[in-house]
């Protein structure tokens, strides 16, 4: 039987392994990989091990660069090379020779393989790589060898000295249109179904991966109630719209499973000075560096957020705390995260709705990547715990004796309405009234805001008002009154009450805020200067 019919076979088989995986122990399943010239690796792969039940002999050194970017050869003598050899030695993977005498993999008892901070991040572009096929027929995509050392381990049983360009995910379960399916990516025949999920454990410090890990260990057992965040662009431009679907999709799936979202629909990212509390899940786009109220050194993510901007250099290194957003976010507290080393083109990007749908379903971090991810051997990585279900507790809030949260309750409430926020405007009406808190009538108005409801969506957020004492949140229902007036078209009056409450924040970055809507309401544009002769206007 010849490869290309062995691997298609596989391919036809790859359902069924995938659900006999779900059976299996995680952690017997588990890689964890560091690199012995890096002198805190060895220590957080030992920490995460234990941290897991993983047993430290499924332990991989590596004698690799310390540097985040290396060479294609040095990915394959100090990383490739020797973890498909201690694979084999192991016994973790069972191989045979095709007809032509490669290497076939045909058998793997690891599933997941974590990667430790200290293990080189992304593969620079190189020429006149030994082996590499460029007259493939069809051709793959971009015919760009540059790749992240994650995306590149994903495809390891492969065995392909094949690098050139990106590889279909056959995990991916996207649902792209017509035109993005159309993409001359290598046939999906070729990739064996013995993929490794891959994930990284790093960040800007040691401490920060350490509580990316505790974090996450904390929300499976007690939850992961807050707030989702999601920041969109209202764009139209042609082959830009889909990173806009990305983050409304996410929205839309945490709003049907019960998650209050607030959505920020202007084309800037959410402004400094923005509240964001309580913040559980960020979803956005499109700035190259951490900003706003995520750049301030106060704010945090709730322990085991899942926070992630899209951005086609989000994670081009993960050693500074305020370049692109994979590292900062890691940072502010969030447990997980995905991004680009190198430019990905939108349509290989993460979909953010299908992860965040599959994480809600309880999947876990790796599994919910995995199906978002269209492409492999390219440039995304996944930060976090591969084995961290966010969700772990959803489906059994409210089944013990204690108490039930706010958040617990009002999710109890979305969901006995089958997910529709807006069918559940009573029963959130009734729910703030007795409870006198705020947030089940700001969801409200959130998501009739959303939907258009307009006059609904200001009424709920006055009377979210007269429920809530905290400063940050009343200054956030200002803002979101503002907005939906401004939207109504009553420009006039959104003005007016900016401007008739200024007086009562003295913040800096809030009366920052407060002028620049004002401003952006204003009807009447401000009337240019004009400029002496032969002197030409700023731009």
């Amino acid at each position: 039987m010849n490869k290309a019919l062995l691997i298609s076979l596989l391919s036809l088989l790859l359902p069924l392994r995938l659900q006999a995986s779900t059976l299996l122990d995680n952690a017997a399943a588990t890689i964890v990989i560091y690199n012995m010239n890096d002198p805190e690796s060895k220590g957080l792969a030992d920490f995460y091990c234990a941290a897991r039940g993983i047993d430290p002999a499924k332990e991989i050194p590596l004698a690799a660069p310390t540097s985040e970017e290396i060479s294609r050869n040095d990915y394959d003598i100090c990383i490739a090379g020797p973890i498909r050899e201690m694979m084999v030695e192991r016994g973790y993977w069972m191989t045979t020779k095709d007809i032509q005498g490669n290497d076939l993999l045909v058998m793997s008892r690891i599933h997941y393989a974590v990667l430790v901070r200290g293990v080189p991040l992304k593969i620079a572009e190189c020429t006149n790589y030994p082996g590499d096929n460029l007259a493939l027929q069809p051709p793959p995509y971009g015919n760009c060898t540059a790749a992240s050392v994650d995306s590149e381990l994903s495809i390891l049983g492969l065995f392909s000295r094949q690098v050139s360009g990106a590889m279909k995910n056959p995990l991916c379960i996207n649902k792209l249109d017509s035109a993005h399916d159309a993409n001359p990516l290598v046939p999906l025949t070729q990739i064996p179904p013995q993929m490794l999920l891959v994930g990284r454990l790093d960040g800007p410090s040691v401490e920060s991966v350490k509580a990316m890990v505790n974090n996450g260990l904390k929300a499976e057992k007690e939850g992961l109630w807050g707030w989702g965040y999601t920041d969109m662009r209202s764009i139209t431009t042609p082959g830009f719209i889909l990173g806009d679907q990305f983050v409304k999709k996410a929205g839309e799936v945490m709003r049907k499973n019960g998650i209050p979202v607030i959505n920020d629909d202007l084309p800037e990212t959410f402004p400094s000075g923005f509240p964001i509390t309580d913040a559980a899940a960020y979803f956005g786009w499109y700035t190259e560096n951490i900003d706003g109220p995520f750049r301030d050194p106060a704010f945090h993510f709730l322990p085991g957020a899942f926070a992630a901007h899209l951005h086609s250099y989000s994670a081009t290194t993960l050693r500074d705390p305020l370049r692109g957003w994979t590292a900062p976010l890691i940072v502010h507290g969030a447990s997980a995260s995905v991004g680009n080393v190198y430019e990905p083109y939108l349509v290989f990007t993460t979909d953010f709705g299908t992860l965040e749908e599959k994480l809600l379903s309880g999947c876990n971090l790796a599994e919910s990547y995995y199906a978002a991810q269209p492409v492999l051997s390219w440039m995304s990585i996944l930060v976090g715990d591969p084995l961290y279900r966010p969700y772990a507790t959803l489906s059994s809030a409210g089944t013990g004796t204690a108490p039930l949260s706010v958040w617990q309750e009002y999710r109890q409430i979305i969901m006995a309405h089958h997910g529709d926020v807006l069918k559940s405007a009573h029963d959130l009406g009734d729910a703030a009234s007795s409870s006198k808190e705020s947030l089940y009538l700001e969801a409200l108005g959130a998501a009739q805001e959303d939907a258009g409801e307009l006059p609904a969506a200001g009424a709920s957020f006055r009377d979210a008002a007269k429920f809530e004492k905290n400063p940050n949140i009343q200054f956030r229902l200002l803002l979101e009154q503002a907005r939906v007036l401004e939207k109504r078209g009553k420009l006039d009056k959104g003005m007016a009450l900016l401007m008739q409450e200024s007086k009562n924040y003295e913040n800096p970055a809030q009366k920052a805020l407060l002028t620049d809507w004002i401003i952006r309401m204003n009807p009447v544009k401000p009337t240019p200067t004009p400029q002496p002769t032969g002197q030409k206007a700023a731009h």
